[in-house]
């Protein structure tokens, strides 16, 4: 699966304001569970907070990757790019400015590593991040990604 295969342009967030982890976490469970066939935006939240607290999903230079595994029939990503940078407890210390947040079906396991794989050599390119941090618009994202081969 694509990484833009993931991801619909009402699950591109770009320059949104949240003042925490957990607001971040709460906006991503609702653009999440807005999927067809999504679990709802409630158990998506509880699901990446677990996950958070088995330790932080930031990658380092501004990038985190929360995700969980839930009961829904597919995966699903919302990428979230915000206005002002949020401390996430990344190993670097950088606060956080762009996120892909995703969820995959509770049975998917190679899958989902595969997924976070891709998503991880995505946001690893210091030239594919400052891209995203500059477009102006979610068919903007959707074609970056589609150009994007792990």
């Amino acid at each position: 699966m694509r990484l833009a295969d993931l991801l619909t342009p009402d699950r591109i967030a770009l320059d949104r304001t949240v003042s925490s982890k957990k607001s971040l976490l709460e906006a991503a469970a609702g653009l999440l569970g807005a999927a067809p066939d999504a679990a709802a935006g409630r158990d998506i939240f509880h699901g990446l907070c677990q996950r958070e607290r088995l330790g932080s999903t930031g990658l380092g230079h501004g990038v985190a990757i929360p995700h969980c595994r839930i009961e829904q029939p597919g995966a699903s990503g919302a990428l979230i790019r915000l206005t002002r940078p949020i401390d996430f407890d990344s190993p670097d210390a950088e606060p956080v400015d762009l996120f892909f947040a995703l969820v995959v079906p509770s049975t998917c396991s190679e899958g989902h590593l595969k997924l976070l794989a891709g998503i991880a050599q995505l946001f690893s390119d210091p030239d594919q991040r400052e891209r995203l941090r500059g477009l102006d618009g979610a068919d903007d994202v959707i074609r970056v990604l589609n150009d994007f081969e792990p």
